[in-house]
């Protein structure tokens, strides 16, 4: 005997295809081609063999393979599957479950890993003694109980998890009799509602005392030391009233008899379980009845339990759902819904998916078919028993629907007309039967006298040929057929006439050698008809008509994008038509874009059908979507009605109350959508990964962690949408604040990078949206972008405040320099005052008396101390000028003017000249530096000392002016003039550009014969 959990153990089971319909259909055979999902390696699985499968607090789906550990969010697999250190103990996993702390624990063949989602590192234990060890290397099932208490099985017992210790603390359990040769092990754990547990073992069931660790053990006396085959269990469950099942390896389904404390064989009427090893059961509920599913080595059994409380054979909703001898190879390991109701099985050959909406559709086959094309195009309800009774044509026949009964038989048609009545196109009913319109020609069947009228030759009579197409009746109960590229006949049944339209070949809206499109008549009673890019008003009274091909205004001016479609009226009477990827709506004789209100569709759009409630059936190159006249909310049927095989249903119909119809090839779909899962809001979007520089981040959205990365490194956001309804029209949509203007929508990877982002804090935000318009919960993160180092806050603070230490310092510097050089500067000018000046003023009084002296007896001295004198009185008025200027008390504007006009009054009075002196107020509110003080000054002397001297001037003028930061000097006189040009240029001259290029100033002097002379002083101050 083989243990349960070796990947070698069962016979592969052709999968079931596969649980549900037989369920729903209570009984029928099972339909092959229910709709499921099958995930494979090639959607990114490890391997195909998987083990066990559970879905964490979060939401993901983890599934144990034999190739490494997958953990599936509906989109994207992520698997573990490096061995070693960091890595995992062994690539063939067979047990999973998670902690409270939300760890993820899965066993292998070769130890036990624990795995934190937050970091994404894995924590091995091997088998031995203290820290980071298991009883034995050989896992066999993990599980966490209500109190959240971490238990693992092995091939020597129990063993219950110790945070403190970091290790297992094995409860030895007897696993085989006297059979020595059985393999040893727990199969499974179950912790029923009442707190019992229950361990499902290769001797017996046990039920577990976790206080005093001990058991008490169900299981069948062995004989002659050989082993009792009904000892080995596989499966254990408790069902919706607290019964408790098991499933065995040899000898079938058992129920606990709390009244005999005993495991009790049920039967399954005419189902042997004994021949099947029982691998898992599940169960499920439709409209309030309770079903066990029961997955075996060859087979899926379904069985009602709602009345079989103690009744020991089950004989309710029995259904075999698979049990035949192909070579496919399944083998189903568990059975498994999540938490969106989404039900998978996890087999030998992949992880299978179907959802709870399965139970809500099912196929109908033909019963009896006859040979040829079964696929059925229309479905005609019937004149006297139209919720009752349906007419399925084919190709090749007619099929009766029988509604109450459930059955489809075929329909006896008149044997000479078959062929005219196998081909139809178009219908439309009178009170006993169909004027139909058909490949091979025209004509009325009255159904319930089994009688066709051919009317055939009138078509070929108009047209030449024989093929027609729509068919519809107007108020006046004619007849408007399209003719294969022959434009419209309209017949009156009553009268007999005949009218041919629109194939004048001399009337360029003729429709000759073109397809009409579609045929419909409107609530304001006129004829609607779409061919060769146009849409036809057509009167009945008189056949006027008028076309329309042009857009509104900001549209296209060629019409329609794409050939028009169908014509179809709401019932507000608005006028929609379909045209490749677009819909659009007739206002104002124009053509209005009513969908998609920008960009495009995905798909072509090929039909529309109203229900009863207004609500709009809409065939599409990508499937079957019900919408509202507003197109804003899509709500798919792919997953229930897509067959890869055969594609699409062709036809549906929406006029019961309660269901909606289906066609397909020899068989009928029937949708009972009140048992369709309604919409939900979707769940958040997690971020499982953000990768900043070479440092990786998991899970951030779910324990908000604060982030960041540097300017220089890109930033990748990895999106897990966690979906497992198979939904392609649920959107995820993400925008990052700041940066992204709008949403934008996630395509085909779950990558999200940005490239060198501006530094600073950012906010990204996801949310998911499903094809009905509803959004789940934004999911934020916040991360920040560090800036360079001189451009974050502390470097720009620090170099604030060095610079202004800085200045400070050099402010103090200069200040103290400035206080010692005005210092020195009032001691100089002390000096140069007391000592200097005092001296040569004594000198000019020396010479003066020596000269008194000596004029008579030495008379040739005289000129020599009068020289002396007047030198020496120069040198006290340029020593006084020194002195002025270096003294710091006189830097002020306000003392430059009042000396400047001081000396000029006293020196134009004393030669007799008028004098107009100017000086600018805001010239009192500078201060000026010495240098400057110095020049301007001794520039004006020279200029008014040689207008006085040379220039016979009655009237000088003088003017000192500020504007901004100039300063500028005018000495202009009245004199006599010179020529700049040939006059040589003496000393005072020269010292007065020498003393202007000193400060950077610009002077001119301006002069003429006759015309006086200005002198003009500018500079910056």
């Amino acid at each position: 005997m083989k243990c349960l959990l070796s990947k070698n153990l069962f016979p592969f089971l052709p999968i079931t295809c596969f649980l549900l319909c037989g369920i729903f259909c209570h009984a029928q055979p099972i339909a092959s081609d229910l709709t499921f999902d099958r995930i494979t390696e090639k959607q990114g699985l490890s391997s195909n063999v998987i083990n066990d499968i559970i879905q964490d607090s979060h939401g993901f789906l983890w599934i144990a393979t034999d190739r490494g550990l997958n953990r599936y969010d509906g989109y994207t697999f992520k698997n573990y599957i490096t061995l070693g250190p960091g890595g995992i103990t062994d690539k063939v996993v067979h047990t999973i479950t998670e902690d409270k702390e939300g760890n993820i624990w899965f066993g292998t063949e070769n130890g036990l890993n624990k795995l934190n989602p937050f970091t994404d590192k894995i924590i091995q234990y091997f088998e031995g003694n203290g820290p980071g060890t298991i009883p034995a290397k050989w896992c066999n099932r993990l599980y966490v109980d209500k109190q959240k208490n971490l238990w693992l099985t092995t091939e020597k017992g129990v063993a219950l998890y110790n945070t403190s210790t970091d290790s297992f603390e094995n409860f030895p359990v007897t696993l085989y009799g006297k059979d020595s040769r059985n393999n040893k092990f727990i199969s499974g754990i179950l912790e029923d509602s009442k707190g019992h547990f229950w361990l499902s073992t290769s001797y017996g069931v046990k039920l577990f005392d976790r206080k005093t660790k001990t058991y008490k053990s169900y299981h069948k006396e062995e004989n002659n030391g050989k082993s009792n085959l009904e000892n080995v269990y596989a499966a254990l469950f408790e069902d919706y009233n607290g019964t408790i099942w098991a499933g065995t390896f040899y000898t079938g389904l058992l129920r606990y008899n709390e009244i005999n404390d005993a495991f009790e064989k049920v039967t399954l009427k005419n189902i042997n379980t004994s021949k099947f090893t029982l691998t898992d059961i599940a169960q499920v509920t439709v409209q309030s009845l309770h079903y066990i599913l029961i997955a075996t080595d060859n087979s899926l059994i379904s069985a009602n339990i709602d009345n079989s409380l103690h009744d020991k054979e089950i004989s309710s909703g029995i259904t075999q759902l698979i049990s035949d001898n192909t070579s496919r190879n399944y083998n189903i390991r568990k059975i498994f819904t999540d938490r969106q109701g989404t039900i998978w099985a996890a087999s030998a050959s992949g992880l299978f998916r179907l959802k709870q909406s399965s139970f809500a559709f099912n196929w109908l086959p033909v019963e009896n078919q006859v040979a040829g094309n079964n696929f059925i195009y229309h479905i005609i309800p019937d004149i006297k028993n139209p919720t009752g009774i349906f007419y399925l044509t084919t190709n090749n026949n007619w099929f009766n629907y029988n509604k109450a009964e459930n059955k489809i038989i075929p329909q006896t048609l008149p044997p000479e007309k078959k062929e005219l009545l196998s081909h139809i196109n178009a219908w439309v009913a009178d009170n006993n039967g169909y004027w139909f319109s058909s490949v091979k020609g025209f004509g009325y069947y009255d159904i319930y006298n089994n009688r066709v009228r051919d009317m055939t030759s009138l078509i070929v009579e108009k047209s030449g040929q024989n093929t027609t197409g729509l068919i519809i009746k107007d108020d006046k109960k004619r007849l408007w057929i399209t003719m294969r590229r022959n434009g419209i006949l309209v017949y009156n049944p009553v009268t007999g006439e005949a009218v041919t339209l629109f194939a004048d070949k001399q009337n360029h809206d003729n429709t000759v050698g073109e397809n009409i499109r579609d045929l419909v008549q409107g609530p304001d009673g006129k004829i609607y008809f779409t061919a060769i890019n146009k849409l036809y008003i057509v009167n009945p009274s008189d056949f006027s008509y008028k076309t329309c091909n042009a857009l509104s205004q900001g549209e296209q001016s060629n019409s329609f994008k794409a050939n028009p479609g169908q014509l179809f009226f709401t019932k507000s009477g608005r006028l929609l038509i379909t045209s490749g990827l677009f819909i659009y709506e007739l206002k104002n004789n124009q053509l209005v874009t009513v969908y998609p209100e920008k960009g495009f569709m995905n798909y072509d759009i090929e039909k529309i059908t109203p229900d009863a409630a207004g609500n709009l059936w809409i065939k599409a190159e990508e499937g079957y979507y019900k919408t509202d006249t507003t197109f804003s909310k899509w709500y798919s049927f792919n997953p229930l009605l897509k067959n890869e095989e055969e594609g699409l249903p062709n036809e549906v119909y929406t006029g019961l109350p309660d269901e909606v119809l289906f066609t397909g090839t020899g068989k009928l779909g029937i949708l009972n959508e009140s048992l369709l899962q309604k919409s939900k809001q979707p769940a958040p979007v997690i971020i499982s990964r953000i990768k900043t520089g070479e440092k990786e981040n998991y899970l951030l959205s779910l324990n908000n962690k604060k982030i960041s990365g540097s300017y220089k490194d890109a930033i990748e956001i990895e999106l897990s949408p966690v979906n497992f309804l198979s939904d392609k029209e649920t959107k995820v949509l993400y925008q990052l604040d700041g940066w992204d203007k709008e949403w934008k929508e996630l395509t085909a990877s779950p990558v999200i990078r940005y490239e060198q982002l501006p530094p600073g804090s950012y906010v990204f935000k996801t949310k998911a949206i499903n094809a009905a318009g509803i959004e789940s919960q934004e999911t934020l993160m916040t991360f920040r972008i560090i800036p360079p180092f001189y451009s974050t806050w502390w470097f720009i603070s620090l170099s604030v405040l060095l610079l202004a230490s800085a200045s400070y310092l050099l402010y103090r510097y200069r200040l103290r320099k400035a206080v010692e050089m005005e210092r020195l500067r009032t001691r100089i000018a002390t000096d140069l005052h007391d000592d200097i000046g005092a001296t040569l003023s004594s000198i000019s009084m020396y010479s003066e008396a020596v000269k008194n002296q000596v004029k008579e007896k030495m008379p040739h001295l005289e000129s020599v101390l009068n020289k002396m004198g007047e030198n020496s009185r120069d040198m006290v008025t340029s020593m006084s000028d020194i002195v002025w200027a270096i003294n710091p008390g006189n830097d002020d504007g306000e003392k430059l003017t009042l000396r400047m006009e001081n000396y000029a009054r006293d020196i134009c009075s004393v030669k007799n000249v008028q004098l107009h002196f100017m000086a600018d107020e805001k010239l009192n509110e500078i201060k000026l530096p010495l240098e400057h003080r110095k020049n301007i000054y001794l520039v004006f002397k020279e200029a008014l000392n040689n207008s006085l001297k040379y220039s016979s001037a009655t009237e000088i003028g003088i003017t000192i002016s500020r504007k901004n930061n100039q300063l500028q000097l005018t000495v202009k006189d009245n004199g006599k003039g010179f020529n700049t040009a040939t006059t040589a240029t003496g000393n005072g001259l020269k010292n007065m550009q020498l003393r202007a290029k000193e400060i950077n100033a610009t002077l001119q002097i301006l002069s003429a014969q006759n015309e006086g002379t200005v002198i003009e002083l500018s500079c910056t101050v």
